[in-house]
């Protein structure tokens, strides 16, 4: 088997755990009064993927999603995507791609740049995906015997995250969010710093992570992949802030990074007019939020797919 080959089946076991698959579980509408003026109003529609690649609400859901935006004359779509290129012209790690084709947010930044959409892609985490993915899906695996998490090295998985720390301190968006963005970035790096992702004596993820005690291994693998959600959540808030010409704009991510911006949402006067189901919040632990393998139990039961159809009655 030649490596290119390889690579593209450690990249397809690697967005397992990640974001890529799932159907929708939590929808949620907020609108807010834009331009008092003209009366003129913003939408925004969060939906909140579960990670079940198998479930039969996939194939509808994703086609919903995509027909909703087409028909949102004056839209703009964020969106964690793993497996399309960000605003930044990164979709990859190395030569690692990660193919999450058949999702509900596989692929969808791609197709609706395709079709000439306004599209906000706030993932970066390509190298952590590439590099971890493989070993939450088997924790028993020997870090140095996996082709990306052996090949990617530990300063391109640090440097993806610094970067990003550093972007939030550099917002813009007025003294509060300006305050809430540096305080965010600080407590991000502080976290960094406690993972010791930085140290030069580490050459490779897989040097890095054959050094993490076993006792708690897959929590400490999962701590490195989620330490940093908070800053996922300040760049879809910016993202939302910088398009006030906007009247629908659409944000396709996590439930617990809907729920967290609609309550950044809500202290800025957006209101809440279509809420999830009051026991939504059960279904964003950590297992579900990293979608791994063998994480299912008894105790956490699969949430029920929507009906996206009650969203019909917000698109112009």
């Amino acid at each position: 088997m030649n490596n290119k080959v390889m690579r593209v089946i450690v990249c397809s076991l690697s967005v397992l755990f990640l974001e890529c698959f799932g159907y929708v579980y939590q929808l949620s509408v907020m609108k807010k009064v834009i331009n008092s003026q003209t009366n003129d109003t913003q939408i925004i529609i969060g939906i909140g993927d579960y990670h079940d690649k198998n479930h039969p609400a996939n194939a509808d859901q994703r086609s919903y999603i995509e027909s909703m935006i087409k028909k949102c004359k004056n839209g703009k779509l964020i969106v964690e995507d793993l497996s399309s290129v960000n605003n930044d012209g990164r979709g990859m790690c190395c030569s690692y791609i990660i193919n999450a084709r058949g999702g509900i947010l596989g692929k969808l930044a791609d197709v609706v740049r395709a079709d000439s959409g306004d599209v906000d892609n706030v993932e970066y985490r390509y190298c952590r995906v590439a590099a971890l993915g493989p070993l939450l899906n088997n924790v028993q695996a020997e870090p140095s015997r996996i082709a990306s998490t052996s090949m990617i090295s530990l300063t391109s998985l640090a440097q993806e995250v610094s970067n990003e720390i550093e972007r939030v301190k550099r917002y813009d968006d007025g003294v509060v969010l300006n305050a809430l963005y540096k305080r965010t970035a600080l407590e991000v790096a502080k976290a960094f710093k406690q993972l010791r992702l930085d140290e030069t004596k580490y050459t490779t993820v897989a040097d890095y992570c054959s050094n993490v005690s076993k006792k708690n291994y897959s929590k400490e693998l999962e701590k490195i992949c989620i330490f940093d959600s908070p800053i996922i959540d300040m760049k879809i808030l910016h993202s939302i802030v910088s398009s006030p010409d906007k009247s629908v704009i659409v944000v396709a991510a996590g439930g617990s990074h809907i729920e967290k911006v609609n309550t950044l949402l809500a202290m800025l006067g957006y209101k809440k007019i279509v809420a999830p189901s009051g026991d939504f919040l059960k279904y964003h632990a950590v297992e579900s939020a990293l979608g791994s393998e063998g994480k299912k139990t008894d105790s956490l039961a699969t949430p029920p797919a929507l009906d996206m159809h009650i969203l019909d009655q917000f698109i112009n």
